[in-house]
């Protein structure tokens, strides 16, 4: 569960960066891969929590 916990920060750090990025920065791509990262951290972080939770409904 702490992997998850992390993942989740993560993602919603990156968010935060990504945001900072694109008020500071001319350029557009910095932000987009930034985004793309921590999207990518979420989408990891709900399907590592959605496959704990199906192996503790398989146990019972």
């Amino acid at each position: 569960m702490k992997t998850v916990r992390l993942l989740i920060i993560l993602g919603a750090f990156l968010i935060m960066i990504s945001s900072v990025f694109s008020l500071m920065t001319t350029t557009d791509r910095t932000p987009v891969y930034i985004n793309i990262c921590a999207m990518l951290s979420l989408a990891i972080a709900v399907s590592v929590m959605n496959f704990q939770k199906n192996n503790r409904k398989d146990r019972r």
